[in-house]
């Protein structure tokens, strides 16, 4: 699989499972930024608080994390080795914030990997607007996700 299509499915898979958490998205790119092949912009930052909402959010953005490696899997990818792109250190912080959480990572990884899975149809149409436009405002992303989402949500 193509580099850039890699990151294409990177990004798209953790766009789409941000869309799915409600939070608002002001761009999506994978246009190589800085010390990254592609980011998305959430504003979210790992709560560290222990109460109920704390919590919940803790396993949003884990599941946020999660959601790049496991996409590119998913579209019959390799996890590649260039510490660049992000991936494994997607994977390090996982693991320390589901630690500090005190989060099973596995169930991490199996909730996103299943959300993931019912939203493919909206990935593979984003992972088609990335390749062709590079940078996609979050207000489009949120269109081509609810022009391809599936139906209602998983209960």
């Amino acid at each position: 699989m193509r580099f850039r299509r890699l990151v294409a499915f990177h990004e798209a898979g953790r766009t789409v499972i941000a869309w799915d958490a409600g939070l608002r998205l002001p761009r999506i790119s994978i246009y190589p930024e800085e010390h990254t092949r592609g980011r998305i912009l959430a504003g979210r930052d790992f709560p560290d608080g222990v109460d109920e909402v704390d919590r919940r959010d803790q396993g949003v953005y884990l599941r946020l994390l999660a959601s790049g490696p496991i996409a590119v899997v998913m579209a019959g990818g390799k996890l590649p080795n260039d510490p660049h792109v992000g991936i494994e250190i997607d994977t390090r912080r996982i693991a320390v914030f589901a630690h500090r959480a005190g989060l099973e990572i596995g169930s991490v990884f199996h909730e996103t990997a299943v959300r993931l899975a019912y939203l493919w149809e909206p990935v593979e149409a984003l992972v088609n607007t990335l390749l062709m436009r590079e940078t996609v405002s979050g207000a489009l992303a949120a269109r081509i996700i609810r022009a391809t989402h599936p139906g209602p949500a998983l209960e």
